[in-house]
């Protein structure tokens, strides 16, 4: 019997879909340094494993080693930094973009441009550092957790360019190549009005370093940034006065509108356009179109009306030994109730949930899909090996709580990195998500957080249903009901972790089953 030709077609996709979704499984087992600060540290380690194997051969380098030290001197590269330094470092936005798209960029450029000097012994080491640059899905996170930053926190993007944070000046700012990656990534995800933001930004600017050799390895961006700029512009012009027009459509008109146009033509534009007055009334275009900001946006900046009628005070009715050193004690909201702990997660205790840091793994907000690369949530891990540390966490949480479950129970670690969150979610069974060991145990009565990390801005803890804000601070202790007594999802523990906008975000985490609890702990009046 002759087989239908379609069920070859129907094998044929099938093949294809698989070897798809292997395909992104395989993107998404990868690392990505960006969602971490740990892997933040670990991509600045990538660096200076390269440049001091460079360093190394100097001498055999000869006069292109010049160059390298031009380059380094441009980026403001830095030698022997202490761990402390280049924590405080990579937990800064600007520097953590810069450090991801240079290694991106230009690490493989200066690979090439070195190759032919270096005996092929010696390129060895050279070439597996390569290997450990950020895949191009690592890049469109970093771009991402800017323009999140930018976003949630309504920061203007010439302030952030120039290193303002929230009205803090850092000693940095987002280098010319790094406006116009970001320009050009904006511009790839059709988002015009972003582009032609950071094109006018970049165009405001210099290279930093135009020497001749330096940009025969790395490039001249300057015309294609012009011609970017231009484009942005004209685009985002048709896109206001004829916004029912598709966009693909527009962007055609576009690429055509400065296809043949010279060099001396370009020039002209651009005079035109960095003249004062036409630069302000583009300004003035560009920032024109706001969006109102949700509510979980108007929580992550701190503008929820306080809540009254609450107390802060020490707790020492838990046990004998909180009578000796009672503990601080803050009231967060009543109905549902939430409370903090303040001063109960100590360094040495700090150091060693750090240490299980090393063989974290990508965390995502959503299940996998099979079609789709999912944005990475942070880093996390399982601590669960055997530890008289964890041991006396898991008891102060009982002492705190007066919950009931093993001293032995496993803590998520997790570490944030560049503009990474956690979008509005529960922490109880909800939306086909099911919790572990809900049949034995029970869904999830409430979440403990501690907070251990040094985050100077940004990082808050937000619940939009009831208006609630808290900013992590380090060594205290956070903790909230999901469920109401009788064991009904209460919606109002919907929370999300806003993305940091500079430091280090580090929590451990527990998820206290219901059964357990049923006779020992009492209901709320």
């Amino acid at each position: 019997m002759r087989k239908c030709p379609c069920v070859y077609v129907v094998l044929l996709c099938s093949a294809v879909l698989k070897t798809f979704v292997d395909c992104v499984d395989d993107i998404e087992e990868k690392e990505r340094y960006s969602s971490s600060t740990v892997g933040l540290l670990k991509l600045l380690k990538v660096e200076q494993e390269f440049i001091d194997s460079l360093i190394s051969k100097a001498d055999q380098l000869g006069d292109k080693f010049v160059s390298l030290r031009l380059y380094l001197s441009s980026v403001g590269y830095e030698l022997n930094r202490s761990y402390n330094e280049r924590v405080v470092y990579v937990s800064n936005p600007i520097n953590a973009f810069s450090l991801l798209r240079r290694i991106h960029k230009d690490l493989p450029k200066w690979h090439a441009f070195f190759k032919e000097d270096i005996g092929k012994g010696d390129l060895s080491t050279l070439d597996d550092v390569v290997k450990k640059v950020p895949s191009d899905v690592d890049m469109l996170s970093a771009v991402r957790g800017i323009q999140r930053i930018e976003r949630v926190y309504d920061l203007k993007l010439d302030d952030l360019a120039q290193g303002v944070l929230q009205g803090v000046q850092y000693n940095t700012k987002l280098t010319y190549r790094d406006l116009i990656a970001m320009g050009d990534s904006m511009y790839q995800q059709r988002d015009i009005q972003a582009a032609a933001k950071w094109y006018r930004i970049a165009c405001k600017r210099e290279l930093e370093n135009s020497e001749e050799l330096l940009v025969g390895i790395l490039g001249d961006p300057s015309e294609p940034l012009h011609r970017q700029y231009v484009k942005s512009l004209f685009i985002y012009a048709s896109i206001l006065s004829e916004p029912s027009k598709p966009i693909e459509e527009v962007l055609i008109m576009g690429e055509n509108l400065l296809a043949h146009a010279s060099l001396e033509e370009l020039d002209s534009i651009m005079s035109d356009l960095n003249d004062p007055r036409i630069d302000a009334e583009v300004e003035k275009v560009l920032y024109r179109a706001k969006r109102s900001p949700s509510n979980f946006e108007i929580g992550c900046r701190g503008l929820y009306r306080r809540k009254t009628n609450l107390e802060c005070r020490y707790k020492s009715t838990a046990n004998a030994f909180l009578r000796l050193a009672p503990l601080k004690f803050e009231e967060i909201s009543l109905d549902p109730f939430m409370a903090m702990y303040h001063g109960v997660l100590y360094d040495s205790e700090i150091r060693a949930l750090k240490g299980q840091s090393w063989n974290m793994v990508n965390g995502y907000a959503s299940e996998r899909n099979g079609t789709e690369i999912r944005d990475t949530v942070a880093r996390y891990d399982w601590w669960t090996a055997a530890s008289l540390t964890r041991e006396r966490i898991n008891q102060r949480i009982v002492d705190m709580t007066g919950f009931n479950f093993p001293s032995d129970e496993k803590l998520q670690v997790t570490n944030y990195g560049l503009g990474s969150y956690f979008q509005p979610h529960f922490d109880y069974s909800s939306d086909g998500f099911e919790t572990p060991d809900v049949t034995t145990l029970g869904d999830r009565l409430a979440s403990v957080i501690f907070y251990a990390g040094e985050v100077r801005q940004g990082g808050a803890t937000v619940f939009p249903e009831i208006n609630v804000t808290v900013f992590p601070q380090k060594g205290s202790m956070l903790y909230w009901f999901n469920l109401h007594d009788d064991g009904r999802p209460d919606i109002r523990s919907q929370h999300l972790v806003c993305p940091v906008v500079n430091g280090d975000r580090w929590t451990l985490t527990m998820w206290i089953p219901m059964f357990p609890q049923m006779f020992g702990y009492p209901c709320k009046s």
